[in-house]
């Protein structure tokens, strides 16, 4: 933690505690229990989501992104829909 704060001294950033969290792989519950009385943020567990993108630990599954291809699909309809003259909408 002594690092995060000489950085943000250092570039005049600062870390937001109240929007980090700590999401630990392969670590013992002893050394996360410190980690997390000192940092004070929320302990998370993966799959994560990054810039709106899913992180897992290891492969990648269907299921992970399935949100992202309802809203695709959720989209595309709509736009279909805008984009045929009344008569073609009638025909379907």
């Amino acid at each position: 933690l002594h690092h995060i704060y000489m950085f943000g001294d250092a570039s005049s950033l600062r870390l937001n505690i109240g929007k980090s969290t700590v999401t630990p792989i392969r670590c013992d519950d002893i050394n996360l229990q410190e980690i997390l009385q000192n940092f004070g943020g929320q302990k998370t567990q993966f799959p994560i989501k990054y810039l709106g993108l899913p992180i897992t630990l290891g492969r990648a599954r269907l299921v992970h992104f399935q949100f992202i291809l309802d809203r695709i699909r959720a989209r595309l309809a709509g736009w279909k829909g805008r984009l045929m003259s009344f008569a073609g909408r009638r025909v379907l």
